[in-house]
């Protein structure tokens, strides 16, 4: 079997390489997959496997992508969240050449979002209804593909979030220190790129009590770092509201690096999703930043730690009496790690089990 990999990759964003680094190694690892290509904006990856080929999107004609079609089993979308309000174009139209052809064309690992009653149902419903395969990554996902979208539930397959598909990736990240009395020597924060001054100003309200009591250092690190939309724009924004001698900003290169930072602190605060994600999965207590129902909101209901503590609203004020509870009485999600491990795992099985069957016929 060979397969065609495309997602939000290549833009050095957390969540997307975690998934490219996720799927690709479980793909590696299987006997009958001879061959993973994996497109991307950039490539920074790492081939460590005689399976896999990252190509750059940009430097692919048309006719070069067709080839690459013709090369491979089943086209996938792996990982992160659609937010359409109509049919997106050019994955519609790969998707239509994949049936021409009689390839698999697969969505694994997302999460829908974004949906209205201004968005055009119809086409997004076609959309996805002509996918062989649907493995959303959350209830939500799952009751929007079902009751919204009424996707065939043949098709359709509610798993866990692809971050969790190796949970071996994060054993050398674990912050395994008791301490008798909670620190706050060290905080994490991130933002994202496109917000200006006044979130910068409220954020660094938040943030002051909290240094004034413990004398914290604030570590902003980036979910995501392409050069146009780089988190650490918004964070240079809000390192000016901050003592300068009490504020670090910092970069990294690949997922492994970013697990090394988050793994010295002792609380995250974040509105990437995969930043939240990724502190519960090394045992970082932490607070996301994100609206009622929204993706963020979702996840951290769903790993039953602290649940209405734990999500703050965009900005929503949270107190330092907040942040010392959740510091306090945070223990990481580890019965929901594991589960959410399981059924990452099952949906991955059951996508290349349903590949099988359709190959067969």
């Amino acid at each position: 079997m060979k397969i065609l990999m495309i997602g939000y990759y290549g833009y050095q964003n957390l969540g997307d390489d975690l998934f490219v680094k996720m799927l690709t190694s479980y793909f590696s690892q299987q006997d009958f997959i001879e061959k993973i290509l994996i497109l991307c904006q950039d490539q920074y990856y790492r081939e460590n496997n005689s399976k896999l080929k990252f190509i750059q999107t940009e430097k692919l004609s048309p006719l070069q992508r067709l080839f690459l079609l013709l090369q491979v089993d089943a086209m996938l979308w792996g990982g992160g969240t659609l937010s359409l309000n109509s049919q997106p174009k050019s994955l519609s139209r790969q998707q239509t050449i994949c049936r021409f052809l009689g390839k698999t064309f697969a969505f694994l690992g997302i999460g829908l979002e974004g949906m209205n009653s201004a968005s055009d149902l119809k086409s997004i419903s076609r959309f996805f209804s002509n996918a062989s395969f649907l493995y959303v990554r959350d209830q939500y996902s799952y009751n929007v593909a079902q009751n919204t979208l009424h996707i065939d539930p043949f098709k359709l397959h509610l798993g866990g979030d692809l971050a969790f598909l190796n949970l071996s990736f994060y054993e050398p990240f674990q912050k395994t220190a008791i301490q008798a009395i909670p620190q706050l020597k060290n905080l994490s924060f991130t933002g994202k790129h496109w917000w200006g001054e006044g979130r910068a100003e409220f954020y660094a309200q938040q943030l002051i009590p909290i240094i004034e009591k413990y004398n914290t250092i604030i570590h902003l690190i980036p979910a995501q770092m392409k050069a146009e939309s780089n988190d650490n724009q918004f964070h240079e924004k809000l390192k000016n509201f901050l003592p300068s001698n009490q504020c670090e900003i910092h970069t990294w290169s690949h997922p492994e690096d970013y697990f090394k930072q988050l793994s010295q602190m002792d609380f995250h605060i974040g509105n990437r999703l995969h930043s939240i994600i990724a502190a519960d999965l090394i045992g970082v207590p932490n607070i996301g930043i994100g609206s009622t129902a929204s993706k963020m909101d979702n996840y951290i209901i769903k790993t039953q730690t602290l649940s209405s503590e734990r999500v703050v609203d965009f900005m929503e004020p949270f107190s330092l009496e907040k942040v010392e509870t959740i510091l306090t009485h945070y223990k990481q999600p580890k019965a929901f790690i594991l589960q959410e491990s399981q059924a990452a795992q099952e949906g991955v099985q059951k996508f290349l089990q349903f590949n099988s069957k359709s190959s067969k016929h």
